[in-house]
Order: C-alpha cells, then sequence, then structure tokens
C-alpha cells in the first residue's frame, strides 16, 4: 500500500516496467511479480519539490530458497 503525506509521488522500477502514481491522502494498493531476481533502484518519478533527487532506495528481489533464509536469519536477530 502506497502513501504520500504531502505532496503527488511516483513509485518507479524502471527495470520491472513499474509505475504507480501517490496521490496525498489516498491508499493506492500495488500488486506485482518481478520477473527476475536482482536489486532494482525504486525512484520517485514525479518532480515533487527540493528533495526531489534523494527520493530514491532499492528493491531487492531474491529466490524463495534465499529469501527463506533472509526470514529465518531476521528472525534469529529478535
Amino acid at each position: 500500500i502506497l502513501r504520500s503525506k504531502d505532496v503527488t509521488h511516483a513509485f518507479f522500477v524502471r527495470e520491472l516496467r513499474l509505475k504507480q502514481d501517490l496521490v496525498p491522502g489516498m491508499e493506492i494498493p500495488i500488486h506485482f511479480t518481478a520477473t527476475g531476481t536482482g536489486r532494482y533502484e525504486v525512484v520517485c518519478a514525479e518532480l515533487c519539490g527540493l528533495g526531489h533527487y534523494k527520493m530514491r532506495s532499492f528493491l531487492q528481489v531474491m529466490s524463495e530458497e534465499d529469501f527463506q533464509k533472509w526470514l529465518e536469519n531476521m528472525a534469529a536477530q529478535q
């Protein structure tokens, strides 16, 4: 579920051909299936203000086996 508290933003992952606009005050459900494993950059694709250039993150897509190992590792750290 994507949300924006301030202005319009856009969740964008180029390699997955995925783009969804976020509208302030709305909850936007998003569902997708990645086409392959890897590390993908997530950026805001809507010019949204002075901090726009800093709005970036990464999405890690892994195999089911690797995800289960990661999940077990996270649980052990709790």
